[in-house]
């Protein structure tokens, strides 16, 4: 993919936090899903937890500097996964799902 490499593993780390923070703590409860689209053009990177999920009220609010539900959270690790995706030419976007959670970084190849 054409992604800084530690652009990309600050931002997988945070969803992979996020996802850790929220799941049930269960065998498979985050999975890592990678596959690709428009012939391979793009890899897209799924990280899914089995949460309870975000609130439709909270959902347009996930991606704001200083938006957190944690006590402890800054509000940022979303915010700075976005921007570091951007940066990179890359999305990121939340799934909405029928239950958990689920983040996408859809990321450009080089062919």
């Amino acid at each position: 993919v054409l992604f800084d490499r530690s652009h990309l593993d600050q931002v997988m780390w945070n969803l992979a936090r996020n996802a850790l923070r929220h799941c049930r703590r269960r065998e498979g409860s985050i999975r890592v899903r990678v596959s690709t689209e428009r012939s391979g053009s793009i890899v897209k990177l799924d990280v899914i937890d089995d949460g309870p999920g975000v609130a439709a009220e909270l959902r347009n609010q996930l991606f704001e500097p200083f938006f957190t539900t944690s006590a402890g959270g800054t509000g940022l690790g979303l915010y700075l996964a976005r921007e570091m995706c951007e940066a990179n030419g890359a999305m990121l976007e939340f799934v909405e799902t029928a239950t958990g959670a689920q983040f996408s970084v859809l990321c450009r190849t080089g062919g």
